[in-house]
């Protein structure tokens, strides 16, 4: 006899995705890297007990609304579950690549403008009509979310499974119990930085105690800048005059990591380094491009970005302004189209007004960006002339897909080609997808010694004031990730600069740490045999005893101010966050995130407070209390 309470589920649909679910948890758990055991035993049952009452209260709302609702509402709300359950699939992926979950990506999205969607859809490397066709499936997913319910809705009525009230009751009752007390037994072992990287392979970002953050001991606000008028008023009033301008060259080459730059993958660049002048460690002062390009060409904290654009801020790149003024003609190469957060106006100022030569070769499927890049590099030098010349070149191969022409050697192999790259599998495959980068870098640099020499052939090298550089880093799975934006990493963050100032003869005192705030504060310094721009431009010159021995790297945030940030001295780096994250400007605590050693192994700040502390008191740069 049938009993009264017997609830009509389709337990093969929430079945099949409880399944799921805890196999997502666990490969999500377990892929955390530089967590003990105890802390992925602590996360696992977590993960399990979330998993468990998500699909049972998605279950028993299917009941309620089955019953009570009309039929469009239970087919939306199916079409619901299955959207997001195919989200947790879809986060797997997103935060082992980027560190970043589908709502992450939408909110991301929504803050956008279609232009802006459309070049950041671009510089992921994969061509339009593959995120066409992703777009479609996408759409598609409520209609095969319903298709599939109905489907196992038939086998499972064939076969009923004996489920009652009293059976939801006590899920609901004692999982969470459960969970609340082995989260109050296990969770004060569970440090804050562990934590934060943990939480997030959970189905819900968090649990119900949460660690105490760690936080500065008082509030801090970040200072705002000069305005446009005030900075530009600073540089107007100076004599700009001087007797000599030699050549500059500047090289920026996306996705450059230092530790690449060998005499095997790159030879002109480490004969390039040797012979001229590099640091022990240089870094970027963002992970991502246009925060990069940002602090390289402003001389300016990454924090502000957004403010910057938030001012409607004209004048383009002070540092060009500056050269400008100084009778420069300034000519740009570029492999990307610089639409990407307007970056042409933003580093050029309105209709590009600072530029002499703009020439754009961008690369839109079938076209490769190696194949723009040695446009770029012909057009470079087609257009050399003596003195009174800054040329900068934007150079793309080694942005994913790591592309070189066909004809070229590819001198790495086996690689991983286009069509098939896997990159989220095994060891093998990642080394695979490590020889495309590599090539990509062996082309890049095949390139810039062509151009060397025939800065040489024409007796434009020896006075030229030359730096290579690249915007940020990228990451192989070393530190959890891949490619860059999803974390502060050594990978990510540390990235050649180098100089070469006529022929070397000046004088530079010990130092181990530059950053791309750097760049033009130094090159000033040449030029006017001192250091002119202190009050407009916020980098050191590598020929000044450095005064702020530190550097400050922020995480990409997308159109967004950073929120996420590192201190660094060249020995650690102390990674903070805002707490207010969209009110960047406004007094308040800083968490501490982590504390690590240069090669990003975990620092326990309990132990290290000292450290910490050093750290934490180069924030009064940027800071007021």
């Amino acid at each position: 006899m049938r009993r009264k309470n017997h609830l009509d589920i389709n337990y093969l649909y929430f079945g099949v995705f409880l399944i799921i679910g805890i196999i997502i948890s666990t490969l999500g758990v377990l892929d955390v890297k530089n967590s003990s055991n105890h802390s992925k035993a602590f996360f696992l049952v977590y993960a399990y007990g979330q998993t468990i009452l998500e699909i049972a209260s998605f279950a028993f709302l299917s009941v309620i609304i089955k019953k009570y609702m009309p039929k469009m509402v239970f087919t939306i709300f199916i079409a619901f579950t299955f959207i997001f359950f195919i989200s947790h699939i879809i986060d797997l992926v997103l935060l082992k690549i980027m560190d970043m979950t589908v709502w992450d990506g939408v909110s991301i999205a929504l803050d956008e403008n279609l232009e802006n969607f459309i070049e950041m859809l671009h510089t992921t490397g994969i061509p339009f009509y593959a995120w066409i066709i992703f777009g479609i499936l996408m759409l598609s997913l409520p209609f095969l979310g319903i298709f599939i319910y109905k489907i196992t809705d038939i086998f499972s009525k064939k076969r009923k499974l004996p489920l009652y009230h009293k059976h939801f009751i006590q899920i609901f009752l004692c999982v969470p119990l459960a969970l609340f007390i082995w989260d109050f037994k296990a969770s004060k072992s569970i440090g804050a930085n562990i934590y934060d990287s943990n939480s997030r392979a959970l189905p819900w970002k968090l649990t119900f105690i949460q660690p105490d953050i760690l936080k500065t001991k008082t509030k801090l606000a970040l200072k705002k800048p000069k305005n446009e008028k005030d900075k530009l008023a600073l540089i107007d009033k100076k004599d700009l005059e001087i007797a000599k301008k030699p050549n500059i060259f500047i090289f920026v080459i996306e996705s450059l990591r230092s530790d690449y730059i060998t005499s095997e993958t790159a030879p002109n660049m480490t004969t390039f380094k040797n012979e001229n002048v590099s640091f022990k460690r240089s870094l970027a002062n963002a992970n991502g491009t246009h925060k990069s390009w940002f602090s390289f060409f402003y001389s300016e904290s990454p924090f502000l970005w957004k403010d910057y654009q938030n001012s409607n801020w004209q004048s383009g790149s002070t540092s060009l302004y500056i050269l400008k003024k100084m009778g420069y003609k300034i000519k740009v190469f570029s492999a990307p189209e610089l639409k990407y957060y307007s970056m042409r106006e933003a580093l050029f100022g309105k209709d590009e007004y600072l530029l002499d030569t703009l020439k754009l070769f961008p690369h839109y499927s079938p076209i490769e960006a190696c194949d723009s890049d040695k446009m770029v590099m012909k057009h470079m030098k087609n257009s050399l002339e003596d003195n009174s010349n800054v040329y900068i070149a934007f150079l793309d191969s080694t942005h994913f897909l790591y592309s070189w022409p066909k004809d070229f050697e590819t001198k790495f192999t086996p690689v991983s080609e286009i069509d098939t790259l896997n990159v989220y599998a095994s060891k093998d495959n990642i080394d695979l997808l490590k020889n495309r980068y590599k090539n990509s870098i062996y082309f890049i640099d095949f390139l810039i010694g062509k151009f060397i020499d025939t800065l040489k052939e024409k007796n434009l090298f020896d006075d030229s004031i030359i730096v290579v550089t690249g915007d940020h880093g990228e990451e192989f799975y070393e530190e959890g990730h891949l490619f860059h934006a999803s974390h502060l990493s050594s990978q990510q963050t540390n990235v050649p600069i180098y100089f070469k100032f006529g022929k070397n003869i000046r004088d530079i005192p010990k130092r181990d740490l530059v950053c791309h705030m750097d760049v033009f504060p130094s090159i000033f310094d040449y030029l006017f045999d001192k250091n002119l721009f202190n009050d407009s431009l916020n980098g050191s010159s590598i020929f000044e005893e450095s005064n702020f021995p530190f550097v400050i790297t922020a995480r990409y945030n997308a159109s967004r101010a950073p929120s996420e940030f590192f201190i660094h001295n060249k020995n650690e780096k102390l990674t903070l966050r805002f707490t207010k994250k969209k009110k960047i400007f406004r007094k308040q605590y800083l968490e501490i995130i982590s504390l690590k050693d240069f090669e990003d192994n975990e620092i326990d700040i309990s132990q290290n407070k000292k450290s910490a502390k050093v750290l934490e008191k180069a924030l009064k740069k940027y800071f007021n209390k």
